[in-house]
C-alpha cells in the first residue's frame, strides 16, 4: 500500500505549515533571545587565503534560537597548544527557517536567506559573542516530504577579536572591539590651528574621500587640551604634515609626526617595545654572526 498523499507528499502544504508552526512555538518556548550580526564586507573577498581582510559587523537583530548544547561549551576547551594557552569553547543552536527570513533576510543588507559562516551570535545571558564556524542546511528538511528545511543547525565558536570593525549601535556588543582593539596615539598639530571635534566611534581619514583614503581609522578618544587622537581599526599608514579628516564630524587636524605604533600604542604594545630594546642591550646585532650560528 502506497504512503498518504495527504502527510507524505510535497503537495501536503497545510501539514507542512503546521509543523513548521510548531517547530517555531517550540523555539519560542523553550530557546533564548540572542542577537544575530551578519558580517559586511568593506573589501573585496582574498579569493587565495578565503577570508575578508576588512570585516565589519554594523546591525544587530534580535531572534530566538534553541540553544542544543544547554550542559556545557563543547570543544576542546582551555588547553596548551603550540602558541600557548587556546580557547576553544563550541556549541550548537537551532533556528527556524521562516524566522531568519522573516526578522534577518528581510531586514537586513545581508541578501541570504540562510546564516552564512563567519557571522556572530551574541548571547546575551553569558555576555558570550560567538562565530558560526558551519551552518547544517538540511536539518529536518524530509518530513511530510518537504523539500525545505525547517530549521538550520549553527556550530558556533569563541568568537576571537581580530581588528574587526563592530558598531552595532548596542555598546555591550560594540565594547568588546573597544576593549580589544590596538589604539595608537596620534598627535595632532597646534599651528596652524584645525577646528571641529572628533566624535567617537566615527571613520576618520587622509585623502579626497573615505572611500579613495590612502589611510583610515576609526576614533577611540579625542583630546582637545593635547591634540591627542587615538585611533584603532587603522587601514593603511597616516602620513605626517597631512590633515585627518572626520567622516561625520567633518573635523580636521593636521598630524605632526608619524607615530610609532610600538612607541604610543596600548600597554601590551609597549612591553614588546621594552623587550625590544633591552634584547638590543644583550646582542649586538652589528656583528656579522650574533647568534654565533654556524
Amino acid at each position: 500500500m502506497a504512503t498518504s498523499v495527504y502527510f507524505n507528499n510535497q503537495k501536503a502544504t497545510v501539514e507542512q505549515h503546521l509543523l513548521e508552526d510548531l517547530i517555531i512555538e517550540s523555539i519560542k518556548n523553550h530557546g533564548i533571545d540572542v542577537y544575530y550580526i551578519p558580517r559586511d564586507s568593506q573589501s573585496s573577498i582574498d579569493e587565495l587565503f578565503g577570508d575578508d581582510p576588512v570585516k565589519s559587523f554594523t546591525q544587530a537583530f534580535k531572534i530566538e534560537m534553541y540553544l542544543e548544547s544547554f550542559q556545557d561549551y563543547e570543544g576542546n576547551k582551555e588547553f596548551f597548544g603550540k602558541f600557548g594557552l587556546e580557547i576553544q569553547e563550541t556549541a550548537k543552536l537551532c533556528i527556524a527557517r521562516r524566522t531568519f527570513e522573516r526578522y534577518v533576510t528581510s531586514a537586513s543588507k545581508v541578501t541570504s536567506n540562510v546564516p552564512k559562516e563567519g557571522d556572530l551570535i551574541y548571547l546575551p545571558i553569558q555576555f558570550k559573542l560567538m562565530e558560526i564556524k558551519f551552518v547544517e542546511e538540511e536539518k529536518n528538511f524530509f518530513q511530510l516530504g518537504n523539500k525545505n528545511p525547517y530549521m538550520y543547525g549553527l556550530t558556533v565558536e569563541a568568537f576571537k577579536y581580530n581588528g574587526e570593525y563592530l558598531n552595532t549601535g548596542m555598546s555591550e556588543i560594540d565594547m568588546i572591539a573597544n576593549k580589544q582593539a590596538i589604539v595608537i596615539n596620534h598627535q595632532l598639530s597646534f599651528s596652524p590651528a584645525g577646528n571641529g571635534t572628533y566624535t567617537q566611534f566615527e571613520w576618520v581619514y587622509q585623502g579626497a574621500s573615505l572611500a579613495t583614503a590612502t589611510a583610515r581609522a576609526v576614533v577611540d578618544d579625542w583630546n582637545y587640551p593635547s591634540h591627542t587622537l587615538k585611533l584603532r581599526n587603522i587601514r593603511g599608514e597616516f602620513a605626517a604634515n597631512t590633515i585627518i579628516i572626520g567622516n561625520s564630524s567633518n573635523a580636521r587636524y593636521k598630524l605632526s609626526v608619524a607615530s610609532d605604533p610600538m612607541r604610543s600604542a596600548t600597554p601590551q604594545i609597549q612591553d614588546n617595545y621594552n623587550i625590544e630594546t633591552e634584547a638590543d642591550n644583550i646582542l649586538d646585532f652589528s656583528e656579522a654572526n650574533p647568534f654565533g650560528e654556524p
